[in-house]
């Protein structure tokens, strides 16, 4: 039975991986993070090489800057192709009754939501890696980035499957997937508002934007991870206890 179960999720995994590559809005919302990236690069670039600037502004710059460019890559990719990936995903399959296809043929709803989530994983992280040699990311940092961008993203992904669950169709799925996306792309603004900055410490994405920070300085084993570490894993916990409660509930289909 396990074996069944097993090739079951197998085969909805190819199946959802195909359908990313097949689906035009989602191949665009893949490659949306990895295009703002360059644009910021270049813009920054701009900054960074002001003559105008000395050595001692430079140096202080330069670590807020990097923070800005590896955090504001990962709270896109998260928000973007998590959000949409799940959602869209979702919605797309109630809105043409392949859910229920997949229901009569003996799946579970359990294998479908498990296949969603890991390519929602697999896709933001794909893109995540992108994004970061796009914004000239140290590749020996790749492996904590990339392990945060997951951690940031797994709490995005519970949530938007309990929307994707609840959306009768794509339009409604565009309504619930906003303030998801924007709320994991607040932390991108802390810069500019020191009370955005405030909120953002506190936000699904919040955790990870202040531990990519941390990584940079070499300060991730520290005691200042320990609070942007605890809210990370608050909003896992927190997530997963919402699709624990509603999971039953909304994978009906409707």
């Amino acid at each position: 039975m396990m074996n069944a179960a097993m090739r079951k999720t197998g085969a909805l995994l190819a199946k959802d991986l195909l359908d990313l590559f097949k689906n035009p809005t989602m191949l665009v919302v893949c490659l949306l993070p990895i295009a703002f990236m360059a644009l910021y690069s270049f813009m920054v670039g701009d900054v960074t090489g002001d003559a105008e600037m000395t050595a001692e502004q430079q140096e202080a710059v330069d670590p807020v800057i990097r923070q800005f460019m590896l955090g504001s890559a990962l709270c896109m990719a998260v928000g973007m192709v998590c959000t949409m990936t799940v959602l869209y995903g979702i919605a797309e399959e109630k809105e043409k009754h392949t859910l229920r296809t997949l229901m009569l043929a003996n799946v579970g709803a359990s294998q479908v939501v498990v296949s969603k989530a890991a390519v929602a994983l697999v896709a933001s992280t794909v893109v995540n890696a992108a994004c970061f040699f796009v914004a000239g990311g140290d590749p020996s940092m790749l492996g904590v980035y990339l392990a945060l961008g997951i951690a940031g993203a797994l709490p995005v992904v519970l949530f938007s499957l309990v929307l994707g669950l609840a959306s009768r169709d794509q339009m409604t799925a565009g309504v619930y997937s906003v303030p998801v996306l924007l709320v994991t792309l607040v932390p991108m603004f802390g810069m500019a508002n020191e009370g955005v900055a405030k909120v953002a410490h506190w936000l699904p994405t919040g955790g990870v934007y202040d531990l990519i920070g941390l990584a940079l300085r070499g300060d991730l084993m520290s005691q200042e991870a320990l609070a942007p570490l605890a809210v990370t894993a608050a909003w896992i916990v927190v997530g997963a206890v919402v699709f624990a409660l509603l999971f039953k509930r909304l994978a009906r289909d409707n």
